[in-house]
Protein backbone atom coordinates (compact mmCIF):
# COMPACT_ATOMS: atom_id res chain seq x y z
CA UNK A 1 0.00 0.00 0.00
CA UNK A 2 1.53 3.27 -0.82
CA UNK A 3 0.16 7.15 -0.68
CA UNK A 4 -1.71 6.90 -4.10
CA UNK A 5 -3.32 3.61 -3.55
CA UNK A 6 -4.72 5.36 0.26
CA UNK A 7 -6.15 8.18 -1.61
CA UNK A 8 -8.06 5.84 -4.45
CA UNK A 9 -9.52 3.52 -1.21
CA UNK A 10 -10.44 6.66 0.28
CA UNK A 11 -11.84 8.24 -2.15
CA UNK A 12 -14.06 4.66 -3.24
CA UNK A 13 -15.28 4.80 0.04
CA UNK A 14 -16.53 8.57 -0.22
CA UNK A 15 -17.20 8.79 -3.49
CA UNK A 16 -19.37 5.65 -4.38
CA UNK A 17 -22.22 6.06 -6.41
CA UNK A 18 -25.80 5.24 -4.69
CA UNK A 19 -28.59 3.43 -5.24
CA UNK A 20 -30.27 5.26 -8.27
CA UNK A 21 -27.22 4.78 -10.42
CA UNK A 22 -26.59 1.50 -9.11
CA UNK A 23 -30.25 0.51 -10.60
CA UNK A 24 -29.35 2.50 -13.72
CA UNK A 25 -26.58 0.37 -14.40
CA UNK A 26 -28.14 -2.73 -13.79
CA UNK A 27 -31.41 -2.02 -15.94
CA UNK A 28 -28.77 -0.56 -18.30
CA UNK A 29 -26.97 -4.54 -18.46
CA UNK A 30 -30.17 -5.87 -20.69
CA UNK A 31 -29.11 -3.75 -23.74
CA UNK A 32 -24.97 -2.96 -22.82
CA UNK A 33 -22.07 -4.65 -21.62
CA UNK A 34 -20.57 -3.30 -18.37
CA UNK A 35 -17.72 -2.03 -20.46
CA UNK A 36 -20.05 0.48 -22.32
CA UNK A 37 -22.23 1.66 -19.26
CA UNK A 38 -19.25 2.35 -17.43
CA UNK A 39 -18.00 4.13 -20.45
CA UNK A 40 -21.81 6.12 -20.36
CA UNK A 41 -22.22 6.64 -16.41
CA UNK A 42 -18.41 6.95 -15.55
CA UNK A 43 -18.79 4.03 -12.77
CA UNK A 44 -16.67 2.12 -11.09
CA UNK A 45 -13.34 3.35 -11.42
CA UNK A 46 -10.17 1.05 -11.35
CA UNK A 47 -6.82 0.67 -9.65
CA UNK A 48 -3.75 -2.00 -10.62
CA UNK A 49 -1.03 0.01 -9.48
CA UNK A 50 0.36 3.65 -9.09
CA UNK A 51 2.76 5.45 -11.06
CA UNK A 52 5.05 4.66 -8.05
CA UNK A 53 4.36 1.09 -7.87
CA UNK A 54 4.83 0.76 -12.17
CA UNK A 55 8.66 2.51 -11.52
CA UNK A 56 9.56 0.46 -8.64
CA UNK A 57 8.89 -2.78 -11.05
CA UNK A 58 10.56 -1.40 -13.64
CA UNK A 59 13.60 -0.70 -11.60
CA UNK A 60 13.70 -4.12 -10.24
CA UNK A 61 13.67 -5.72 -13.67
CA UNK A 62 16.24 -3.59 -14.75
CA UNK A 63 18.43 -5.16 -11.79
CA UNK A 64 17.63 -8.63 -13.01
CA UNK A 65 19.83 -8.16 -16.05
CA UNK A 66 23.36 -9.07 -16.34
CA UNK A 67 25.43 -6.27 -15.70
CA UNK A 68 25.88 -4.44 -19.31
CA UNK A 69 22.40 -4.77 -20.58
CA UNK A 70 19.60 -2.70 -20.63
CA UNK A 71 16.11 -2.43 -21.21
CA UNK A 72 15.40 0.68 -23.64
CA UNK A 73 17.72 3.20 -25.70
CA UNK A 74 17.39 6.02 -22.79
CA UNK A 75 16.37 6.14 -18.69
CA UNK A 76 12.70 6.66 -19.60
CA UNK A 77 10.99 4.13 -22.43
CA UNK A 78 9.61 6.30 -25.24
CA UNK A 79 6.37 4.69 -26.12
CA UNK A 80 3.71 2.68 -24.26
CA UNK A 81 0.98 0.63 -26.25
CA UNK A 82 -1.89 -0.12 -23.52
CA UNK A 83 -4.34 -2.99 -24.46
CA UNK A 84 -7.71 -2.55 -23.64
CA UNK A 85 -7.58 0.66 -21.86
CA UNK A 86 -11.16 0.70 -20.41
CA UNK A 87 -11.68 3.71 -18.61
CA UNK A 88 -8.27 4.99 -18.67
CA UNK A 89 -7.83 4.07 -15.34
CA UNK A 90 -4.79 2.35 -15.18
CA UNK A 91 -3.32 4.33 -18.46
CA UNK A 92 -3.52 7.29 -16.52
CA UNK A 93 -0.92 5.24 -14.26
CA UNK A 94 1.51 4.33 -17.14
CA UNK A 95 1.36 7.00 -19.02
CA UNK A 96 3.34 9.47 -16.68
CA UNK A 97 6.45 7.17 -17.50
CA UNK A 98 6.31 7.49 -21.25
CA UNK A 99 6.99 9.79 -23.69
CA UNK A 100 4.37 8.28 -25.79
CA UNK A 101 0.82 7.13 -24.93
CA UNK A 102 -0.79 5.08 -27.58
CA UNK A 103 -4.22 2.60 -26.83
CA UNK A 104 -6.81 0.10 -27.80
CA UNK A 105 -10.32 -0.28 -26.82
CA UNK A 106 -13.09 -2.49 -28.42
CA UNK A 107 -16.04 -0.87 -26.42
CA UNK A 108 -16.67 2.34 -28.21
CA UNK A 109 -17.78 4.61 -25.45
CA UNK A 110 -14.63 3.99 -23.76
CA UNK A 111 -13.33 4.63 -27.06
CA UNK A 112 -14.65 8.22 -26.43
CA UNK A 113 -13.87 8.83 -23.28
CA UNK A 114 -10.37 7.86 -23.77
CA UNK A 115 -10.25 10.02 -26.66
CA UNK A 116 -11.77 12.92 -24.37
CA UNK A 117 -8.69 12.34 -22.25
CA UNK A 118 -6.40 12.96 -24.56
CA UNK A 119 -5.41 10.04 -25.96
CA UNK A 120 -4.38 8.23 -29.12
CA UNK A 121 -6.73 5.86 -29.19
CA UNK A 122 -7.80 2.72 -31.63
CA UNK A 123 -11.49 1.77 -31.40
CA UNK A 124 -10.50 -2.15 -32.58
CA UNK A 125 -9.66 -5.49 -31.84
CA UNK A 126 -6.03 -5.95 -32.31
CA UNK A 127 -5.24 -9.67 -31.39
CA UNK A 128 -4.67 -10.72 -34.67
CA UNK A 129 -3.41 -7.44 -36.35
CA UNK A 130 0.24 -6.76 -37.53
CA UNK A 131 0.44 -3.56 -37.86
CA UNK A 132 2.60 -2.56 -35.10
CA UNK A 133 5.42 -5.07 -35.55
CA UNK A 134 8.25 -4.04 -33.45
CA UNK A 135 7.03 -0.10 -32.70
CA UNK A 136 6.74 0.02 -29.15
CA UNK A 137 8.96 0.17 -26.15
CA UNK A 138 6.72 -1.49 -23.74
CA UNK A 139 3.32 -3.03 -24.16
CA UNK A 140 0.96 -3.63 -21.23
CA UNK A 141 -2.48 -5.89 -21.01
CA UNK A 142 -3.74 -5.52 -18.08
CA UNK A 143 -6.83 -7.47 -16.85
CA UNK A 144 -7.43 -8.08 -20.73
CA UNK A 145 -6.39 -11.76 -20.97
CA UNK A 146 -9.78 -12.98 -19.39
CA UNK A 147 -12.02 -10.44 -21.25
CA UNK A 148 -11.42 -11.23 -24.95
CA UNK A 149 -11.97 -14.03 -27.47
CA UNK A 150 -8.56 -14.61 -28.28
CA UNK A 151 -5.93 -13.95 -26.03
CA UNK A 152 -3.35 -16.55 -27.17
CA UNK A 153 -3.23 -14.46 -30.25
CA UNK A 154 -3.72 -11.11 -28.41
CA UNK A 155 -0.49 -12.38 -26.45
CA UNK A 156 1.21 -13.13 -29.62
CA UNK A 157 0.27 -9.49 -30.98
CA UNK A 158 1.70 -7.82 -28.25
CA UNK A 159 5.07 -9.84 -28.56
CA UNK A 160 5.52 -9.06 -31.94
CA UNK A 161 4.59 -5.13 -31.20
CA UNK A 162 7.49 -4.97 -29.35
CA UNK A 163 10.99 -3.65 -30.04
CA UNK A 164 13.81 -6.01 -29.23
CA UNK A 165 14.01 -6.08 -25.05
CA UNK A 166 11.24 -4.25 -24.86
CA UNK A 167 8.83 -5.31 -22.04
CA UNK A 168 5.77 -6.65 -21.51
CA UNK A 169 3.31 -5.54 -18.47
CA UNK A 170 0.55 -8.30 -17.55
CA UNK A 171 -2.11 -8.09 -15.41
CA UNK A 172 -4.64 -11.02 -15.36
CA UNK A 173 -7.18 -12.00 -12.12
CA UNK A 174 -6.56 -15.00 -10.80
CA UNK A 175 -8.19 -18.01 -10.43
CA UNK A 176 -8.46 -17.80 -14.06
CA UNK A 177 -12.36 -17.25 -15.11
CA UNK A 178 -12.53 -15.72 -18.41
CA UNK A 179 -15.83 -14.23 -20.56
CA UNK A 180 -16.52 -11.98 -22.82
CA UNK A 181 -19.71 -9.75 -24.17
CA UNK A 182 -21.49 -10.12 -26.71
CA UNK A 183 -24.21 -7.64 -27.38
CA UNK A 184 -24.14 -7.00 -23.88
CA UNK A 185 -24.72 -10.72 -22.48
CA UNK A 186 -21.41 -12.56 -21.10
CA UNK A 187 -20.66 -15.88 -23.11
CA UNK A 188 -17.01 -18.27 -22.86
CA UNK A 189 -14.38 -16.89 -25.14
CA UNK A 190 -13.73 -18.70 -28.64
CA UNK A 191 -10.14 -19.62 -27.21
CA UNK A 192 -8.83 -20.09 -23.60
CA UNK A 193 -5.84 -19.86 -22.01
CA UNK A 194 -3.66 -23.18 -20.50
CA UNK A 195 -4.25 -22.30 -17.27
CA UNK A 196 -6.45 -24.62 -15.03
CA UNK A 197 -5.48 -24.65 -11.45
CA UNK A 198 -7.36 -23.05 -9.00
CA UNK A 199 -4.57 -21.89 -6.38
CA UNK A 200 -3.00 -18.42 -7.25
CA UNK A 201 0.37 -19.66 -7.18
CA UNK A 202 0.07 -23.10 -9.45
CA UNK A 203 -1.84 -20.93 -12.00
CA UNK A 204 0.59 -18.56 -12.06
CA UNK A 205 3.31 -21.30 -12.89
CA UNK A 206 1.12 -22.37 -15.60
CA UNK A 207 0.30 -18.92 -17.52
CA UNK A 208 4.05 -18.37 -17.37
CA UNK A 209 5.04 -22.10 -18.57
CA UNK A 210 2.68 -22.51 -21.32
CA UNK A 211 1.52 -19.18 -22.76
CA UNK A 212 4.62 -16.75 -22.23
CA UNK A 213 8.08 -18.67 -22.27
CA UNK A 214 6.86 -20.39 -25.74
CA UNK A 215 6.51 -16.84 -26.95
CA UNK A 216 10.00 -16.12 -26.49
CA UNK A 217 9.24 -13.79 -23.27
CA UNK A 218 11.68 -13.69 -20.66
CA UNK A 219 10.12 -13.58 -17.30
CA UNK A 220 11.31 -10.42 -14.37
CA UNK A 221 9.18 -9.71 -12.53
CA UNK A 222 6.46 -11.63 -10.53
CA UNK A 223 3.96 -9.52 -8.35
CA UNK A 224 0.76 -10.40 -6.53
CA UNK A 225 -1.48 -6.94 -5.86
CA UNK A 226 -5.51 -6.24 -5.23
CA UNK A 227 -7.05 -5.38 -8.41
CA UNK A 228 -9.55 -2.48 -6.84
CA UNK A 229 -12.63 -1.30 -8.45
CA UNK A 230 -14.92 1.87 -7.04
CA UNK A 231 -18.09 0.45 -5.29
CA UNK A 232 -21.44 1.30 -5.39
CA UNK A 233 -24.98 1.28 -2.77
CA UNK A 234 -23.63 -2.37 -1.97
CA UNK A 235 -20.55 -2.25 -1.29
CA UNK A 236 -17.65 0.41 -0.73
CA UNK A 237 -15.19 -1.08 -3.06
CA UNK A 238 -14.63 -4.79 -5.10
CA UNK A 239 -11.31 -6.20 -5.21
CA UNK A 240 -9.79 -9.36 -6.86
CA UNK A 241 -6.22 -11.31 -6.98
CA UNK A 242 -3.92 -9.80 -9.94
CA UNK A 243 -1.03 -11.69 -11.14
CA UNK A 244 1.55 -8.76 -11.89
CA UNK A 245 4.15 -9.81 -14.60
CA UNK A 246 7.12 -7.81 -16.27
CA UNK A 247 8.83 -9.63 -18.75
CA UNK A 248 11.24 -9.00 -21.82
CA UNK A 249 11.25 -9.63 -25.40
CA UNK A 250 14.06 -11.53 -26.46
CA UNK A 251 15.47 -10.76 -29.62
CA UNK A 252 13.94 -13.25 -32.13
CA UNK A 253 10.37 -14.30 -32.20
CA UNK A 254 9.80 -17.75 -32.15
CA UNK A 255 7.70 -19.35 -35.29
CA UNK A 256 4.52 -20.99 -32.69
CA UNK A 257 3.43 -24.11 -34.37
CA UNK A 258 5.94 -24.55 -37.08
CA UNK A 259 6.21 -28.13 -38.43
CA UNK A 260 9.18 -29.58 -39.15
CA UNK A 261 10.90 -31.10 -42.46
CA UNK A 262 11.20 -34.65 -41.52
Amino acid sequence: MDERTAEYVLASEQFRHGALLTWLHRLLRAFLSDFDINGILGTYPMHVLSTKQWKHLSETALHTLPPGETLFDSDRPKRLLDVGAGRGDATDELAPLFQGVTVTETSSQMARRLRKQGYTCLNEDISKSDKFNASFDVVSLLNVLDRCDFPMSLLATARSALKPGGLLLIALVLPYKPFVYDQGRPRAPLERLAIKAGQFEIAAAEFVTACLLPLGLEVLTLSRAPYLSGGDAQHALYELDDLIVVCRAKDELPLIGKKSDD
